[in-house]
């Protein structure tokens, strides 16, 4: 709808074409409504689409597109660094226990750039030895991860593979770009994969964690994330996940668990796509080599393509500083 301005002027323009005075005096009271709909009631024309956003889909996916594209925009400057693309895609396959569930992590970053000098590029970060939970990180091959040796998909990076640098703070290891270049011209495509063996449980725990998934990160200001998760058939069979989306900035990292951080749940459009089953059919449009990527996640572990089932999570700016998590509820064990 066009603002209350530009409809006086139509007025203005319609009254010098001869129309009747009754319909412009009739038009102009409405516009002049509609003008103090905008100012006194919503207080200005942002909010009223805003109030608009939440009673109609079509209106609230091009009120959330414009508003996070404004965010990503200012946030990309400040920070001085920005992405294409983010890929997190979680491959769960049961673990040889029986009771957990086994995870390779294949992160990506399409696009990577420093927008303007000095700020470092971060682009990805993890647990010094064990994991938080006490698990190791493993390569593809099965070996113990030091440093990058081994995550690194050296075969679908930029080539030349961009330089990396490690710098450890505290118990974690920062992997950053070593380039000093800015611009489209710098751009890099990386991408890392990582094994964690028993990282989810697979059935109910008395005591444990009602819920538990993978989550993505928002830590770099990016356009569109690609975030799947692929679930084995014996990995919560039948079982369909819930999308949990959070606000990051006072908490740090969340745990879907903690009932003190429902506050900061954010209300967003996007949904979870099921993409159907077998690996060798997903595709993923802003990701080249994407089906390629995954059929050496599955050779290399020894899985089958043909007995996973997808769920995808694609956004269009998301918020920088928030967290998307793909939430189950793990299933009774089989003899309960």
């Amino acid at each position: 709808m066009p603002g209350p301005a530009s409809l006086q002027q139509l007025l203005r323009a319609a009254s010098r074409r001869s129309v009747s005075p009754n319909l412009i005096r009739e038009a102009d009271s409405a516009v002049r409504e509609f003008e103090r709909l905008i100012r006194v009631d919503a207080g200005d024309r942002i909010s009223l689409d805003g109030i608009i956003s939440a009673w109609l889909p079509d209106a609230r996916e091009r009120f959330e597109t414009g508003n996070k594209q404004a965010v990503f925009r200012g946030m990309a400057q400040l920070k001085g660094v920005m992405a294409d693309v983010a890929v997190t895609t979680a491959v769960v396959h049961p673990s040889g226990d029986g009771k957990t569930l086994d995870g390779v992590w294949v992160l990506g970053s399409l696009g990577l750039r420093r927008i303007r000098p000095g700020p470092p590029i971060h682009f990805w970060s993890g647990q010094i030895g064990p994991t938080a939970r006490g698990k190791p990180r493993l390569t593809l091959d099965g070996t113990p991860a030091e440093d990058l040796d081994g995550l690194i998909l050296e075969q679908f990076c930029s080539d030349p593979v961009p330089r990396m640098k490690v710098r450890q703070l505290g118990t974690t290891l920062c992997y950053m770009l070593d380039s000093e270049q800015i611009g489209p011209a710098s751009a890099a495509d990386l991408y890392v994969a990582e094994v964690t063996p028993r990282c989810m449980p697979a059935y109910a725990i008395e005591g444990g964690p009602g819920r538990c998934g993978p989550s993505s990160e928002i830590a770099t200001p990016v356009k569109t994330l690609v975030f799947d998760v692929l679930l084995h058939e014996d990995a919560f069979p039948g079982l369909e996940p819930t999308l949990l989306v959070y606000d990051t900035a006072l908490g740090g990292t969340v745990d879907m668990n903690d009932p003190a951080r429902e506050v900061d749940r954010l209300d967003v459009a996007e949904t979870i796509e099921f993409l159907g089953w077998d690996t060798a059919s997903f595709r993923a449009s802003e990701v080249p080599h994407y089906s390629e990527i995954i059929a050496l996640v599955c050779e290399k572990r020894g899985w089958d393509h043909r007995k996973f089932r997808g769920y995808r999570c694609r956004a269009q700016y998301p918020i920088y500083g928030s967290q998307f998590s793909m939430s189950f509820i793990p299933p009774p064990s089989p003899g309960e």
